[in-house]
């Protein structure tokens, strides 16, 4: 197995443990069982648990702002209503946490944790600079947009794990009210009731 295949392998594994077991239980051990790769390898390819942990979570990161930036566009279409476009972006991006139990549950477990803070929030910040900026323009100039696109993601993965944990069923209509509770939430924030992006 070459240095990157065995890389991509901790990396996956990591997000599985995390997913299942919990930060706690996620050591070195649990991280390379059942990978044929020694645990010494992991201070080979990364610096320590911690930055392995770290770039595990980047890669669950990455593909979210992907998702993100990948639907905006959908927002600057001049139909249909502004709501309804804000309805097909929503649902691109809850479809893209439902996809996957094990990255949505990982991603929260590690984006709650003190790990976040320590050794990911600026970098996250970064990453997700350029969405706060495409969405500046259609948001009052007193509002806090990073703020505000925050309360979403938090609120969509707060309703994405109930589902996955089935305290909610994965219903058309579950998802349209997790939608109107997002949207009545931060419509007071739009520069104007049509959102004009």
């Amino acid at each position: 197995m070459s240095p990157q295949d065995m890389r991509e392998t901790l990396l996956a594994r990591a997000v599985t443990v995390i997913a299942t077991e919990g930060l706690d239980k996620t050591t070195t051990k649990a991280i390379t069982t059942g990978t044929g790769i020694n645990e010494g390898y992991i201070y080979r390819l990364f610096s320590d648990k911690e930055d392995l942990l770290a770039q595990a979570f980047t890669t669950l990161d990455e593909e979210l702002a992907e998702k993100t930036m990948q639907y905006v566009e959908v927002m600057y279409l001049p139909e249909p209503e502004f709501d309804l476009r804000c309805r097909v972006y929503f649902e691109a991006l809850w479809k893209f946490l439902l996809g996957s139990r094990e990255k949505c549950i990982a991603f929260v477990r590690y984006y709650y944790s003190p790990y976040f803070t320590k050794y990911s929030a600026e970098d996250h910040k970064r990453r997700f600079d350029p969405l706060v900026q495409t969405f500046r323009p259609a948001f009052k100039d007193e509002a806090d947009v990073w703020m505000i696109l925050n309360h979403i993601l938090h609120v969509m993965l707060a309703f994405a794990v109930m589902v996955h944990n089935e305290q909610m069923p994965r219903e058309d209509h579950y998802s349209e009210h997790v939608f109107r509770v997002i949207y009545a939430s931060v419509k007071q924030y739009f520069r104007t009731e049509e959102g004009d992006v």
